[in-house]
């Protein structure tokens, strides 16, 4: 049984803070003989050394001694001896004032002076300034010395001369101070070796040098005390075994004890005396040699003899037990070179390095392992701090730092965009931090929480905010709630902050309320509001949220995807608002992450990744870092999934940071820690623990409590000694690891304290105390709140002003498996019983409710009612999931629902199996499962009563054909299907002629003053078929649109009849506006067209979906026929920007991508404009997945590389391919197909490349033609203007007729355009005109045209059609013969091309003859 004093840990109680004057039990006399043996204490202290000399030196003889120590010792005795006692080392002079350098022997008179010992009832105690100076001295002077035995590679390596140190320097009168404010000491004799050192020359030499350092650490610790004579002698012979410090050794021959060490293979303590190892052969001999020594060390230990130890003298004379230990375990070494240590103590110190290891920790933690302290527990208590990770923290904040922008503090900021200033380029990534680890090292020290809690703590005092989402892998919570919880509890912890004036919290909420104020609308906050109730208290400072307060929050269903994207933005953008300040995202737990919550979490990813693009400077200001169970990620396909969509995200760097268990070294500081004891004493126990634990933190911390708990180890407070036995601890089998250590104690506890913690587990890793307040009686008498706050003094939970939570994921498995299955249920029964009743209210408590109800399952439940209302609980529950997008959480409370359904449930609860069904396949559709969906379609359409039921499954299913891209003909088909049976038909082929006579009249309808103010007066429509008409004909109007079907003016006319007819429902705007934009397309009715659009957009309200519609129909499609483009370009972007804000894609890809045609073609300065094309693509083709959608922007794109001269396509052909147009057409997208053909054309022309480009045109500039002669749409404008010069250039070589015919009829659709819009189309006109001139010879006129043409491109602000004006002026006049204007002409054109940023095409222009 190895034993050992302790310091203290955990709570402390100082010997020095009790006063001295404090009675104790007893009568004055024996308070009078205390005093008195107190006062002669110096005189016992060298009595007790003399008689044990005495004693000691008579039963050892026969040893030959070394005659130089001999020598040395003899001539400093009378100096040691007259330090023996008070009076003489009073007598001594003491010096006024200390000076740097200093003899050690003044040093400790003049600190004896100013601190000397003071006695109180426990005895003499010498004073702790004292202690800890001497102890600075000590660990300075152990380290002079101890650089002499360095490893011989690192002596080899140094160019510094190491001090020759022999046995006969060590005393202390040798001993310097040469700082007495650090405690800096050297020996003044030592001299340098002249290259040579001896500390190779074997472990002897060190031991007995320690042994020497011994004797002048027990003469400072005891202010001039020398030690005893005995162990002043045991320097003059070197046999002589030594029986002093807290080692009993049994009087034996020398030759039993050579018999001992032989069979016991000779000392073999590591990290002691390398050079006296033996080998052992043989792991049978090897274990019975290890045995014998250790009951020979026992047995050498339990001896007790009469001479009082060392350690007891040290301790009388006040000094410190780990003092006290340290000494007396340096000098119970023996320098015996024959037997290679067999005596030694077990603890003996006989290395250096071990010396300082205790001291450097008696400085660095003197309250901890120098002073006397008292434990206030008879437990180890593992302390709360973070073990073995520094690298790890070091490397955290350095990505934490690129984060915020290359800067965590304030100060930063300047320098780094200085740097960034520098660079054209600055590589900026949003940093995320993934850490993983085995289960096990949550909340635990040196695992995956308590490194990233230890991060938060260091950001959060740079003046970080941090949000902490905690994810649970039990209980059902209420969708998104863990999120949404992070956030209100910022805004909670922020307004509480605010009452504290001067904190400057104030300042913090204010500027954070100004940013979101600026950041939401009306709309947006009630949403927010609806999942964190503290945003609602730091916007409604000052009145500023009175109508918010009263908006409510309406989910739309027929826009479901869309609000799932919105919930997305508005996420983000509160993440933007309040991350002025830098901001850390801790995602706790991800492997028990919602689908939902990832989905969430991807977005923000995604979304952060992208605005470093535009604002590369400044970063996000958010560090994300999760924490992950290495075991976890290849069991969920979800997080799986999530991992590998943040490694592809844009702008995003992941680090994956996986934390490995501790090393047997850092488990013994662990150790060391917990018991306030030195590592180099808890060395042996920490290897035994590591073995048995492999270096869990929590395992750790387990398997030493259940040590104390089974008395294998053991503290004594009389004795402040830690007691336990290796062999024993050793022996012990942990089949099931942590899991056992914790099952067994959980069985520890009372009945009602286990039923607690089940019932507590039942809910999860927490549950709040209101919610434990509604289940208060729940388990018959038990008081649950009291029963849990006796667990938490166990530490099994710990509690906080809201809830209750496991202190760790592992006691709450182990609690689940306390009980068995059956009691389990009867617990979670009665939970429900109590929680039914408030389930109907509180959101909260229904996810709870229903989290239950799935637990226990429907073949558990038999009662026909019962089983009725936990498919409805499940059926509301599902959506309000919905509400919230969690359409993961809706598809699974749905299912349940539907369990609990009866055999005849279409008969018995018909409305309860329809809601079902169809809520089933709404949130199956939002996930994707598409042959689930179908499955409930079908079931609904098959059980239906009537037709009016089925509606809802219809609008799933048509939203689901029209979304699918490859089934528009079937979209169709079924749309309008559903529409006879509303009362609205179609015919199976539209006639131009109806079509036609149907727009016509509905234009008399909606237009003039009259009809424009019934428009805006119409009531609100109330008929419920109409109504969903109205839904039903909105989703074939896009199918039209994007069909390019005729179709799409008709369906648009219907809708505009019958609002008129019937009253304005919500989607009437989108059909006044189809109209609108039928009448530009179809009948070239521009100022019609326009004024309807207006007309649309002052009556379309505030529903976000309708009005972006809107105005991406007049911004993109009808004001370019009336409104200067480049005005246009700003609010089509402003669209594509709130459609992505509100989810509505298939809008935000349509703006977006008007957006880059019209401002490529425009004249967009290119280099700004490649990042927005860029950006762009990036969301369409990583996010979205539109496939069309990213080709048909593609041609963009590689058109700003081909112009810009960066490497791209080089030849028009790669621009697009042919299969790429086939596609196009195809798939009825003949929009698509011609936006390609005019970027195709454009770049041909521009680069002069015309015969690789006629075959196309000739094929397609004909076909277009035909198709839309009587159309107008934007890109009809730059096929016919590029396509018109292509065919002029191909006429003044052939004179064939085809390509003057699709000249002519450009220059004919020019003209009209002209008409509506000067701005727009009269420099196109000019530059046609003048290459048709020049086809004709008319020379003059085409002079004219040309001069024209620049001048209006100039005015007009196209700046790259002004360059191209003047480029083909120049080639006219070369041709004409008119060479005095083509230099100036070709730089005007050089300079636009540059201005325009198109680099290659000025490079190939100056190249050119």
């Amino acid at each position: 049984m190895a034993d050992v004093d302790s310091d203290g840990g955990g709570g402390f109680l100082n010997f020095a803070d009790v006063d001295a004057s404090l009675s104790l039990s007893g009568s004055a006399n024996n308070e009078e003989k205390m005093e008195q043996k107190l006062e002669s204490l110096p005189e016992s202290l060298n009595a007790a050394a003399a008689s044990s000399n005495d004693e000691e030196v008579s039963g050892r003889q026969g040893f030959p001694d070394p005659p130089s120590l001999n020598r040395k010792i003899s001539q400093n005795n009378n100096t040691m001896s007259s330090l023996s006692s008070a009076d003489a080392s009073s007598s001594q002079s003491t010096p006024t004032a200390l000076e740097s350098p200093s003899q050690l022997q003044d040093w400790m008179a003049y600190h004896t002076t100013k601190h000397p010992p003071h006695v109180n009832y426990m005895g003499r105690k010498m004073d702790e300034t004292y202690t800890f100076k001497a102890a600075q001295i000590a660990l300075s002077l152990s380290k002079y010395l101890g650089r002499q035995f360095e490893q011989e590679k690192d002596a080899k390596n140094s160019h510094e001369d190491l001090p020759s140190i022999s046995c006969e320097d060590i005393v202390v009168d040798n001993v310097i101070v040469k700082n007495v404010d650090s405690g800096e000491a050297v020996l003044k004799s030592a001299s340098p070796s002249s290259g040579t050192t001896n500390h190779r020359s074997g472990g002897n030499i060190e031991r007995r040098q320690v042994l020497a350092f011994g004797m002048i650490l027990y003469e400072l610790f005891t202010q001039g005390t020398p030690p005893p004579r005995q162990i002043q002698e045991s320097l003059k012979s070197s046999g002589s075994i030594l029986s002093f410090g807290t080692l009993r050794i049994s009087e034996q021959s020398k030759e039993e004890d050579v018999d001992d060490w032989n069979a016991s293979g000779g000392n073999r303590r590591k990290n002691k005396d390398d050079d006296d190892d033996n080998d052992m052969k043989g792991e049978a001999d090897h274990s019975a040699q290890e045995s014998f020594v250790r009951k020979q060390r026992r047995r050498r230990c339990d001896g007790k003899g009469k001479e009082e130890s060392v350690s007891t003298l040290l301790k009388l004379a006040g000094v410190p037990s780990s003092i006290c230990r340290l000494i007396s375990d340096m000098l119970s070494n023996r320098d015996d070179a024959d037997f290679g240590g067999l005596f030694q103590y077990d603890k003996a110190v006989s290395c250096f390095a071990e010396v300082i290891m205790d001291l450097e920790q008696m400085v660095d933690q003197p309250k901890g392992y120098l002073h006397d302290t008292m434990r206030l527990s008879a437990k180890p208590i593992v302390q709360n701090k973070l073990y073995s990770r520094q690298k790890e923290l070091e490397q955290g904040i350095e990505l934490a730092r690129r984060s915020a922008g290359g800067y965590h503090m304030e100060e930063d900021r300047e320098e780094y965009v200085e740097a960034c200033a520098m660079d054209a380029s600055p590589s900026v990534k949003q940093e995320v931090l993934v850490i993983t680890g085995l289960p096990g090292e949550q909340r635990d020290r040196g695992g995956k929480s308590s490194l990233a809690n230890e991060l938060i703590a260091q950001l959060k005092s740079n003046g970080w905010e941090s949000l902490h989402c905690k994810f649970n892998h039990v209980g059902r919570r209420q969708p998104l709630s863990t999120i949404a919880s992070a956030f209100d509890s910022l805004f909670s912890s922020l307004l509480s902050t605010e009452n504290t004036w001067g904190s400057g919290g104030s300042d913090k909420l204010g500027d954070m309320r100004t940013n979101l104020l600026k950041s939401f609308d009306e709309e947006s906050f009630p949403i927010l509001f609806h999942l964190m109730p503290n945003l609602r208290r730091v916007v409604s400072n000052d009145g500023n949220s009175i109508d918010m307060q009263q908006a409510e929050y309406v989910f739309d269903e027929s826009a479901m995807i869309s609000s799932k994207i919105r919930l997305h933005n508005l996420f983000y953008e509160l993440l933007k608002a309040i991350s002025d300040a830098p901001m850390l995202l801790f995602l706790d737990d991800l492997h028990w992450a919602d689908a939902a919550s990832l989905d969430l979490i991807t977005f923000l990813i995604d979304e952060m990744g992208a605005s470093i693009a535009d604002d590369p400077i400044r970063g996000t200001n958010v560090f994300i870092i999760g924490t992950v169970r290495t075991n976890e990620v290849d069991n969920s396909s979800d997080l799986s999934e999530f991992l590998q969509k943040i490694r592809s995200c844009y702008n995003i760097t992941v680090t994956d940071m996986a934390l490995q268990d501790l090393s047997p070294a850092d488990v013994n500081v662990m150790i060391s820690e917990a018991l306030c004891y030195s590592q180099r004493l808890t060395r042996s126990l920490a290897g035994t623990v590591h073995h048995k634990t492999e270096g869990n933190p929590f395992f750790v911390k387990e398997f030493l409590n259940d040590l104390t708990v089974e008395n294998l180890l053991v503290y004594s407070f009389s004795e402040r000694t830690w007691d336990w036995d290796e062999e024993l601890i050793e022996s012990r089998t942990i089949s099931d690891g942590v899991a056992e250590i914790l099952t067994r104690k959980l069985l520890r506890l009372t009945k009602d304290e286990l039923s607690g913690l089940v019932m507590l587990s039942c809910f999860g890793s927490e549950v709040s105390l209101e919610v434990l307040a509604l289940v208060r009686s729940s388990l018959g008498n038990l008081d649950i709140m009291n029963t849990l706050d006796c667990v938490a003094q166990a530490r099994f939970v710990e509690r906080t002003d809201e809830k209750y939570r496991f202190v760790h994921d592992m006691i709450l498995h182990a609690a689940q498996g306390a009980v068995d299955e059956n009691e389990r249920m009867i617990i979670m029964k009665e939970l429900l019983q109590a929680l039914l009743p408030h389930g109907y209210s509180d959101d909260t408590i229904l996810f709870i409710v229903v989290d239950l109800i799935s637990r226990v399952g429907a073949n558990r439940v038999h009662d026909s009612e019962t089983r009725l209302l936990f498919a409805q609980l499940n059926l509301t529950a599902a959506k309000k999931a919905t509400n919230t997008t969690d359409f993961a959480s809706a598809s699974t409370c749905v299912k349940c629902g539907i369990s609990f359904l009866s055999v005849g449930h279409w008969e018995d609860s018909y409305r309860l199996s329809l809601e079902l069904f169809s809520q089933s396949a709404l949130v199956e559709w939002a996930l994707g499962n598409t042959e689930q969906m179908m499955s409930s379609l079908e079931e609904v359409f098959n059980n239906a009563n009537r037709f009016e039921d089925t509606l809802r499954a219809a609008r799933v299913k048509l939203a689901y054909l029209r979304m699918t891209g490859n089934c528009l003909a079937e979209a169709f088909g079924y749309g309008f299907q559903v529409l006879e049976n509303l009362g609205e038909s179609f015919p199976a082929t539209p006639e131009n002629g109806i079509i036609v006579q149907e727009m016509l009249g509905t234009k008399q309808l909606v237009t003039g003053p009259l009809n424009e103010s019934k428009l805006r007066n119409l009531p609100e429509m109330t008929d419920c078929t109409k109504m969903e008409a109205m839904t039903f004909l909105e989703e074939i109007l896009i199918c039209s649109y994007q069909s390019q079907s005729l179709y799409f003016p008709q369906i648009a006319c219907r809708m505009v009849r019958i609002s008129v007819q019937y009253g304005r429902a919500k989607t009437s705007c989108v059909g006044l506006a189809s109209l609108a934009l039928s009448l530009v397309t179809v009948f070239s009715d521009f100022s019609e067209g326009y004024s309807i659009a207006k007309t649309s957009m002052n009556i379309a309200g505030s529903d976000k979906r309708v009005l972006c519609y809107i105005l991406t129909i007049m911004y993109g499609m009808i004001n370019i026929w009336k409104e200067p483009i480049q005005a246009i370009l700003p609010q089509l972007k402003d669209v594509y920007n709130m459609s992505l804000k509100y989810g509505l894609i298939d809008n935000a890809l349509a703006s977006g991508m008007l957006h880059a045609y019209r401002a490529f073609f425009t004249g967009s300065l290119l280099k700004p404009f490649s990042k927005e094309v860029a950006l762009f693509m990036r969301n369409n083709s990583e996010r979205h997945k539109r496939k069309l959608m990213h080709l048909s922007v593609l041609p963009v794109s590689n058109g700003i590389s081909f112009l810009c001269g960066r490497s791209g396509p080089q030849i028009a052909e790669e621009f697009i391919t042919e299969e790429n147009l086939a596609e196009a057409l195809q798939n009825k997208e003949s929009t698509v197909c011609e936006a390609m053909l005019a970027i195709k054309l454009m770049c041909s022309f521009i680069f002069k490349r015309l015969d690789e480009v006629k075959a196309t045109a000739r094929q397609y500039l004909e076909l277009f033609e035909r198709q839309g002669r009587a159309s107008a749409q934007f890109v009809n404008i730059y096929r016919l203007f590029y396509g018109g010069l292509l065919s002029l250039q191909y006429y003044r070589e052939s004179r064939e007729q085809f390509w003057l015919d699709r000249a002519e009829y450009a220059i004919e659709k020019m003209e009209v355009w002209t008409a509506e819009s000067v701005w727009n189309f009269e420099n196109k006109l000019f530059l046609l005109q003048a290459e048709r001139h020049y086809a004709f010879d008319e020379f003059d006129h085409a002079a004219e045209k040309y001069m024209l043409a620049q001048e209006s491109s100039k005015k007009h602000r196209f700046i790259h059609e002004e360059a191209l004006a003047c480029e083909l002026a120049a080639a006219f006049h070369e041709k004409t013969g008119n060479v005095q204007f083509v230099a100036e002409l070709i730089d005007r054109a050089v300079n636009c091309y540059q201005t325009w940023g198109a680099e290659g095409k000025v490079e190939s222009l100056l190249l050119s003859p």
